[in-house]
Parts: structure tokens; sequence; C-alpha cells
């Protein structure tokens, strides 16, 4: 039973969609913990990659700023 409840954690964190069967049996709180599980593995690994693609870079410089006059 303890390798099963493994097996479903780690498939509910890494969002694979397997399952040994044995969500139905567990308890109304078990079934809360693995919805978490799903969510904090989906929004986790998304929000880790977007942190990662958008870092803040140092510019040296900066553009001139002027308000031509016109007319």
């Amino acid at each position: 039973m303890t390798i099963d409840l493994f097996d479903e954690t780690i498939s509910a964190f890494a969002t694979v969609g397997l399952s040994t069967g044995i969500t139905a049996d567990l308890p109304a709180v078990g079934q809360l913990v693995i919805i978490g599980l799903m969510f904090i593995g989906r929004v986790g690994t998304i929000t880790l990659a977007s942190a990662l693609a958008q870092q803040e870079r140092y510019v040296p410089f900066r553009y001139p700023e002027e308000r031509p006059i016109v007319g």
C-alpha cells in the first residue's frame, strides 16, 4: 500500500497522468492532497520556466530623450 501511495503522489506532482487505482479509495483529505499536488506540480514548473526565461538584463546605455518642436 505504501508503494502505491508513493507512486500516486509522485505521479500527481509530476502531472504524468498515471494512477495505481487507489485514488477513489482515499479519504476526502487524501484526494484533496492529490489535487493540490497536481496543481502545484503544474503551476510550479510553468512558473520556474517563465522566471528563468524572463531575466532582467542590465543595459549600460540610455537612449537620449528629447521633445522636438514641431510647427
